[in-house]
C-alpha cells in the first residue's frame, strides 16, 4: 500500500508543470518533506501555503481586501474565484469577440471570403512556426530558469512538441517542419473540415450580421444529439430534448427580431438572408462533425494514441516515453492550416484571383487598412486557439464546456452591441439561448 502511494506521487510529480489541480493528488493532503507513509487522517489536514497556491488562488492585495469586506455568512454561498483562470477566460472572450467581429469589418471593405480564408490559414501556419521556435529556444538549458520560459512551457501535456530542447535545426527544421505520414493522415480530414467550415463561415458573415451567424452556431448541441442518436444509436433521457426547446426558441427569436429591424446602412434582401443562414448552418454542422472526428485525436491517451502521453510501464520509473505514433496539438494546428491553405489555393485562384466575370479585384481591394485588419484577425484567431488549449488543461471537461458556452454568449452580445441592434426581443432571445445552452450542459448530457 505504501509502494502504491509512492508510485502515485512519483508519477504525479513528473508531470509537466500545469496549473490544473488534480483533486486526487496525494501531495495536496500531506505536509511537504514528511516521510511517505500511510496516514488515515491525512485528508483532514490543512494544506500548506505552497499546496494552497497549487489548489487555488492566493488572495492578496486589493482582491484580499475585497473578499474580506464580504460578510462571512454571505461569503459561504459565493463560489471560489481562481484569478488566473478568470483572467484567461476574459482574454479568451475578448480575442474571440474581436476575431468574430473583425471578420465582418474586413469583408465589408474586402469582399473576398475565400481570400480571407487563405490568408487566415497562412497567418496561422506562420504563427505556429514562430511559437514553436520561441518554445524551442526557451527550452534550452540556459533559458529554462527564466519566468518567460516557465510561462510558455507551463502548457498542459500534449500542446507543445515534446522534443523541443533548444536545437533549432534538429527540433524545428528536421522534426516540426518535416511532414510525416502519421501527421498527414491524421490532419488531412481535419484540413478538409477547416476548408469547408471557414469558407462557409466567412460567406455567411459577408451576407448576414455576426449575431446571426453565432446564433445559428449556438444550435450545435442539436446536431450533436442528432448525430449520436441516429448514427451511433445513443439513447438520451427526456430532459435532453426539453433543454433544446429554449435553445431553438432563443435562436429563432434573436434571428427574427434582428432581421425585422435592420440598420439603415445595411439592407438584406430575402435571398441574401436565406443564403447566409444556409452557409451558417453548413459551417455549424461542419465544425460539429470536425469536433466529433477530432475527439480521438485531440485527447491525451495513456497507451497508444495520437497525442504524447506517459505509458503505464514507464510511469513506474519516473520516465516519460513518447511513442512515434503520437502528435501534439500545435503540430496538428500547423498541418491543418497548411493542408487548408493548399486545398483552398485552387478555389482562390479560379474563383477570386483570376475571375474575369467579377468586377472586384483582390489586389485593388487589399488596401493597407484591410491587410492590417487581416493580420490582427489572424493573430487573434491563433491566440484564442492557444488559450483554448491552455484552458482545456486547467479546467475539468464540464467547466470548460460552461466556459465555452459563455464565450458564445459573449460573442453574440458583443456582436449585437457592435451592430447597435439591442431591443427587448433580442435580449429575450439571447436569454432563452443562454438558458437552453446552460440547461443542455447541466442536465441534457445524461443518457439512458
Amino acid at each position: 500500500m505504501i509502494t502504491t502511494q509512492s508510485t502515485t506521487q512519483n508519477t504525479t510529480t513528473k508531470r509537466r508543470n500545469s496549473l490544473h489541480t488534480n483533486l486526487f493528488d496525494p501531495q495536496l493532503f500531506q505536509v511537504p518533506g514528511a516521510p511517505v507513509q500511510l496516514q488515515p487522517q491525512a485528508h483532514f489536514r490543512t494544506p500548506s501555503s505552497v499546496e494552497a497556491h497549487r489548489s487555488g488562488p492566493v488572495q492578496h492585495g486589493a482582491f484580499a481586501k475585497l473578499a474580506s469586506s464580504v460578510p462571512e455568512d454571505v461569503r459561504g454561498y459565493l463560489p471560489v474565484v481562481n484569478v488566473k483562470i478568470t483572467a484567461l477566460c476574459c482574454v479568451w472572450y475578448v480575442t474571440s469577440s474581436v476575431s468574430s467581429n473583425l471578420s465582418k469589418a474586413i469583408l465589408s471593405d474586402f469582399p473576398h471570403p475565400v481570400a480571407l480564408t487563405e490568408l487566415q490559414f497562412f497567418i496561422s501556419a506562420v504563427l505556429c512556426v514562430l511559437f514553436v521556435t520561441i518554445a524551442n529556444q526557451l527550452s534550452s538549458e540556459t533559458q529554462k530558469a527564466g519566468p518567460l520560459s516557465r510561462a510558455v512551457l507551463s502548457f498542459p501535456e500534449g500542446i507543445i512538441p515534446s522534443y523541443v530542447n533548444g536545437d533549432f535545426k534538429l527540433c524545428v527544421v528536421n522534426k516540426f517542419l518535416k511532414p510525416c505520414k502519421l501527421a498527414l493522415a491524421a490532419t488531412f480530414p481535419m484540413g478538409i473540415f477547416q476548408l469547408v467550415g471557414h469558407i462557409s463561415s466567412h460567406e455567411s458573415t459577408s451576407l448576414i450580421p455576426v449575431s446571426f451567424v453565432h446564433s445559428v452556431k449556438a444550435l450545435s448541441p442539436i446536431m450533436t444529439v442528432c448525430y449520436y442518436r441516429f448514427f451511433k444509436g445513443k439513447q438520451y433521457n427526456m430532459m435532453t430534448y426539453l433543454t433544446l426547446i429554449p435553445l431553438i426558441s432563443g435562436v429563432i427569436t434573436t434571428c427574427w427580431s434582428t432581421h425585422g429591424s435592420p440598420k439603415k446602412s445595411e439592407v438584406i434582401n430575402e435571398n441574401q438572408f436565406v443564403k447566409g443562414i444556409l452557409f451558417a448552418l453548413l459551417s455549424m454542422m461542419i465544425f460539429v462533425y470536425q469536433n466529433i472526428f477530432a475527439k480521438g485525436i485531440l485527447t491525451v491517451k495513456k497507451q497508444r494514441g495520437i497525442l504524447p502521453s506517459k505509458s503505464e510501464k514507464q510511469a513506474f520509473h519516473n520516465e516519460k516515453e513518447y511513442s512515434p505514433l503520437q502528435i501534439d496539438k500545435l503540430t496538428i494546428l500547423f498541418y491543418c492550416s497548411c493542408i487548408g491553405f493548399i486545398l483552398t489555393l485552387p478555389i482562390f485562384i479560379s474563383n477570386e484571383l483570376f475571375n474575369k466575370s467579377s468586377t472586384q479585384s483582390v489586389f485593388n481591394d487589399l488596401t493597407g487598412r484591410a491587410l492590417l485588419l487581416v493580420w490582427i484577425h489572424g493573430c487573434t484567431h491563433f491566440l484564442q486557439a492557444m488559450l483554448a488549449f491552455q484552458l482545456v488543461g486547467m479546467l475539468s471537461p464540464v467547466n470548460y464546456s460552461i466556459a465555452n458556452i459563455m464565450k458564445r454568449i459573449v460573442i453574440i452580445a458583443v456582436a449585437l452591441t457592435w451592430e447597435s441592434r439591442f431591443s427587448f426581443q433580442q435580449v429575450f432571445g439571447l436569454s432563452l439561448t443562454i438558458l437552453g445552452l446552460y440547461g443542455y450542459d447541466k442536465w441534457g448530457l445524461t443518457m439512458k
